[in-house]
């Protein structure tokens, strides 16, 4: 068997059309029907094998490659027994909605180069994952009529593919290493790990601090005997099949690949998250900012309040007052960074998000990994030998608002007490889970410090928690 007799005739076969060759550009305007009354009726109808898959392991160790550059897959078949029918043309073709290129052949077989349908496959479903894939073939075609008239009629037909295999998913993890900060560079010996993202299969991310403004190149290796040297890390490496591409998100290319590994970019100085899914062999890289802010009605929409990612992580948490009548983050103090509003859209038409909680002051997470927020109601008190229940207690604090004109409506907690000389902390909901410590003008919620109040009496104190790096309060001795 021929080696192109591989692939060819996976699909129907058998047809009473003659491919039409001439100049379309001499037609006449194609008739008014729709496309589905024409295909019933002149009888044309879209065919393709139900059983037959394109395995592209067989194809690329099978087929030589000058070869594979030619249309060698036969995706289709036309058909038609109406006898009003002269010809056909192909107008267009696309794969799962993806365009693709195709040869319309003798006998009304339409073919398409083996390795743009692969491509046009790891497009169509975003994945290089060695699964079996339905691919809908949908065709729009010209049909010349006897009498010299055309008609424009459209139909869908099936095809099967499976990608080549994949690596499996490394056991021990994966690794980073380039022009990151933490890598200290290409140093084989001091590579960036890559965590599992709890709960998503095949899915490791790392966040990292780029060195150069311009481009940073990187490669992620299979986790590799650090004394093998760059011998151990080669044998895994993974990449892009375009040197230098910066594209944020892209399909992975490994040692064994068909195609060459070629070293991606990571363009800009800052911070970075990288995830790779080696289940769908894809990569990707998104900026990872300090900070998120929450512009809405509660705050009288000024980008003052915020959240933090003190891991660069994309996980951001902060404390603020949201009501049910809309809310949005947003990347910058202002509307001119990354905007997200309903279901995390960043479109710039995007709805408000709006909350089913009540109105109130909340702890709130959001992660933009996941697409998702999550509240905790909060209350806050003071707590310590300072405070008049000492450490049995707390001592409630008062939410409060103000609004200054043109900077928005702030919320904060308050309360004035009598104060002995000793020490004092913040804390939620009458529990240890959340606390805040340290100085009056950088407080945080890990582990901080007392605060000490060095001289008994009446004392007024404003909290204004807002998030990890912002958080501070005021301690006054009242009037």
């Amino acid at each position: 068997m021929k080696k192109n007799q591989i692939l060819a005739g996976i699909f129907l076969a058998g047809i009473t059309l003659g491919a039409c060759t001439e100049d379309y550009t001499d037609w006449a305007d194609p008739q008014s029907n729709s496309p589905e009354e024409a295909a019933a009726k002149y009888e044309i109808s879209f065919a393709a094998g139900s059983d037959a898959v394109v395995d592209m392991d067989k194809f690329y160790s099978t087929i030589e490659a000058e070869e594979q550059k030619t249309d060698s897959v036969e995706i289709a078949v036309l058909s038609s027994s109406n006898s009003e029918v002269a010809s056909i043309k192909m107008n267009s073709i696309n794969i799962n909605g993806v365009t693709i290129n195709a040869a319309f052949k003798e006998g009304n077989i339409v073919k398409v180069n083996t390795l743009e349908l692969d491509s046009v496959v790891r497009d169509a479903f975003f994945s290089r994952a060695h699964v079996e894939r339905v691919l809908n073939v949908n065709m729009n075609v010209a049909v010349k009529l006897k009498n010299g008239e055309a008609v424009n009629t459209s139909g869908t037909s099936q095809a099967k593919l499976i990608p080549i295999t994949t690596p499996e998913i490394s056991a021990d993890g994966y690794m980073l290493l380039g022009d990151l900060v933490e890598s200290n560079g290409w140093d084989v010996e001091n590579p960036v790990i890559m965590k599992p993202v709890e709960g998503k299969e095949g899915i490791f991310q790392a966040t990292v601090e780029t060195k150069n403004e311009s481009s940073n190149y990187f490669k992620l290796y299979e986790a590799y005997d650090i004394a093998a040297g760059w011998d151990g890390a080669n044998a895994g490496q993974i990449g892009c099949r375009v040197n230098g591409d910066d594209k944020t998100e892209n399909f992975a290319v490994w040692t064994g690949d068909v195609y060459k590994v070629e070293t991606p970019v990571i363009t800009g100085k800052g911070h970075f998250i990288v995830t790779f899914d080696a289940v769908n062999y894809i990569y990707s890289v998104a900026p990872a900012t300090a900070y998120l802010y929450m512009a809405g009605d509660a705050n009288g929409w000024k980008h003052i309040d915020v959240m933090a990612s003190p891991e660069f992580n994309n996980v951001y948490k902060g404390y603020m007052y949201l009501n049910q009548k809309g809310f949005k983050f947003s990347s910058e103090d202002s509307w001119n960074g990354t905007n997200y509003g309903a279901d995390f859209s960043t479109a710039a038409d995007a709805a408000n998000i709006m909350m089913t909680e009540e109105a109130g002051f909340y702890q709130i997470v959001v992660d933009l990994n996941e697409k998702t927020y999550t509240l905790t109601p909060i209350a806050i008190g003071i707590i310590g030998p300072a405070t008049p229940s000492g450490w049995d207690a707390d001592t409630d604090m008062e939410l409060v608002e103000y609004t200054e004109e043109g900077k928005g409506t702030i919320h904060y907690w308050t309360i004035t007490t009598e104060l002995k000389a000793d020490e004092l902390k913040f804390r939620a909901n009458d529990d240890w889970d959340i606390s805040w410590g340290g100085t009056s003008e950088n407080l945080t919620t890990n582990n901080g410090a007392n605060l000490k109040i060095a001289t008994a009496g009446t004392y007024t104190i404003n909290l204004y928690p807002l998030c990890e790096g912002k958080a501070y309060c005021t301690i006054e001795a009242a009037n």
